[in-house]
C-alpha cells in the first residue's frame, strides 16, 4: 500500500480536509469546553470587571507589544521614545510580524471591533486550528483516543491561558503543528512553506525548522543511489503509516534549504533596519534575552531550593514545570516517538532550559512543546476506569484555570 501522492487533486485535498476535521471534531469540541470554563473561571477570579478581565487578556504584558506593533508598525531605532506604555524603552523588534500582522490583518476587516478584540479573536481562532493540528498529528501516530486526550490536556496545562491571551504562541503552535503533520507525511513543500512563516512567528521556530530539516536530511540519505530506506521503530510508518511513495530528491533538498529562511530573513531584516547586522541579539539582549547555556536556570534553582526568602507562585512552578518537561523528554525519546517530535521537543525544551528571560515565562516557553503530552496522554488512555480519566483531567484543569488566573490578574511577573 503507498501513501497517497504530494500532488494531490483539489478535491482529494478538499475530502482529506474534511475527514480530518470530522476525526479531530470530538478533540477541538473538548478543547473549546475545557478553555471557557477556564475563561469562566479566570473571571470569577478577577478583582474586577468582566471587561478588565478581558483587557488583561487582549493587551496585558507581551500583548501590548503586539497591539502597538499592528497598530504603528515597527521602530526604527534600538530606544524608542515611547514602547507599549512600557517604562522603559526597549525596540519592540524583539517581536515577529505574523501575529500583528493577522491582528491588522482582522482590524481591518472588521474595524468596529477594535485592537484588543481583534488580537483576541485571532489567538483563539488560531488555539482552534493548533488544536485541530495537534489532533491531526497524533491521530497519525497513535490513534485516535490519545490524540483527544493529548489535545484536551494541552488545553489545560499550566500556562494555557496564554492560548487565549493575546500573544503569539497559539499562532506558531498552529504553525509548528501542521509543519510537523506535514514532515510525518513526507509532503516536502508545505512543510517548508508552514517552517517559514512559524520562523516569521516566535525565535522557537528554529525547532520547527530543525525538525523539517532533520527529517529531509534523512530522507535524502535513505535514497541515496544503493541504499535501501529502512524504516525507523516508533515512526509514524511503523504504526498507522506505509512507507512514503518515491519522490524526486529535489524536494526533500528544497525543504531542507528552505526550512529556516523565516527566521533567519526575520534577523537579516531587523539588520538591515537598524543598519546593524547584530541589531536583533543587541535587542534580545535589552530584554534580557539571550541563550546562555541554562546558567541563569541554575541560578533560579539555586535561589529556589537554598534561600528561606520568600519567593513570587510563579517561581516553585515554573521550577516544576522545567523539571517535568525533561522527565518527558525523557520519556518521549525513550518511547521514540517519530523524529521531528523529538527533534521538536528537544528544541524547545533546550531553549526553556538555557533562555536567559524572565523565570516567570518558563512555563509559555514550554507551551508549543506539545509531543511531551502524549506519554501522559497514553498512559491515560491505558486508564481502564473511564471515571480515573475524568478525575485526573478535571483536577489538572482545576490547577490550570487557578495558576491561569493567578498569572494573568496578580502576577508580578510577565507569563
Amino acid at each position: 500500500m503507498q501513501a497517497p501522492s504530494t500532488a494531490r487533486k483539489p478535491g482529494l485535498l478538499l475530502d482529506g480536509v474534511s475527514a480530518s476535521l470530522r476525526s479531530a471534531a470530538p478533540g477541538i469540541l473538548w478543547f473549546t469546553a475545557v478553555r471557557t470554563v477556564s475563561l469562566v473561571a479566570l473571571v470569577l477570579l478577577s478583582p474586577g470587571s468582566p471587561g478588565y478581565t478581558v483587557d488583561r487578556l487582549a493587551v496585558h504584558w507581551d500583548a501590548a507589544w503586539y497591539v502597538g506593533i499592528a497598530q504603528h508598525g515597527y521602530d526604527h531605532s534600538f530606544h524608542p521614545p515611547t514602547a507599549a506604555g512600557h517604562p522603559s524603552p526597549r525596540s519592540n523588534l524583539a517581536f515577529f510580524p505574523v501575529y500583528p500582522a493577522l491582528v491588522r490583518g482582522v482590524h481591518t476587516m472588521l474595524p468596529g471591533m477594535g485592537w484588543g478584540g481583534a488580537a483576541l479573536l485571532v489567538a483563539g481562532t488560531c488555539a482552534l486550528v493548533a488544536a485541530w493540528g495537534i489532533h491531526a498529528v497524533t491521530a497519525l501516530c497513535y490513534g485516535r483516543r490519545v490524540a483527544l486526550l493529548t489535545t484536551v490536556l494541552w488545553g489545560i496545562a499550566p500556562v494555557a491561558v496564554v492560548e487565549t491571551a493575546g500573544y503569539s504562541e497559539s499562532a506558531f503552535i498552529a504553525l509548528a503543528a501542521w509543519a510537523l503533520l506535514a514532515v510525518l507525511r513526507h509532503d516536502w513543500l508545505p512543510a517548508a512553506a508552514l517552517s517559514v512563516a512559524a520562523g516569521l512567528t516566535r525565535p522557537v521556530g528554529v525547532a520547527v525548522a530543525a525538525a523539517v530539516m532533520a527529517v529531509a536530511c534523512r530522507e535524502v540519505v535513505q535514497r541515496r543511489p544503493g541504499r535501501v530506506a529502512a524504516v525507523e521503530p516508533g515512526s509514524p510508518s511503523a504504526v498507522s503509516v506505509p512507507p512514503p511513495a518515491p519522490a524526486r530528491l529535489w524536494k526533500p533538498v528544497a525543504a531542507f534549504i528552505a526550512a529556516p529562511l523565516g527566521w533567519l530573513g526575520f534577523i537579516a531584516w531587523t539588520g538591515w533596519r537598524m543598519h546593524d547586522w547584530g541589531a536583533y541579539f543587541r535587542i534580545q539582549r535589552m530584554w534580557n534575552s539571550r541563550f546562555d547555556f541554562g546558567l541563569q536556570t541554575i541560578h533560579g534553582f539555586g535561589k529556589l531550593f537554598t534561600r528561606s526568602t520568600l519567593v513570587n507562585l510563579y517561581f516553585p512552578a515554573s521550577a516544576l514545570l522545567l523539571i517535568t518537561a525533561v522527565v518527558l523528554l525523557v520519556i518521549t525519546v525513550n518511547q521514540r516517538q517519530p523524529l521531528p517530535l523529538v527533534v521538536y521537543s528537544l528544541i524547545i525544551t533546550a531553549v526553556a532550559l538555557g533562555d536567559s528571560a524572565h523565570w516567570s515565562s518558563r512555563g509559555r516557553f514550554l507551551l508549543p512543546a506539545f509531543p511531551l503530552l502524549i506519554p501522559v496522554a497514553k498512559a491515560l488512555s491505558r486508564a481502564g476506569d473511564r471515571r480515573t480519566r475524568i478525575a485526573v483531567l478535571a483536577g489538572l484543569g482545576i490547577v490550570s484555570a487557578c495558576y491561569g488566573g493567578y498569572l494573568m490578574l496578580y502576577s508580578v511577573g510577565a507569563p
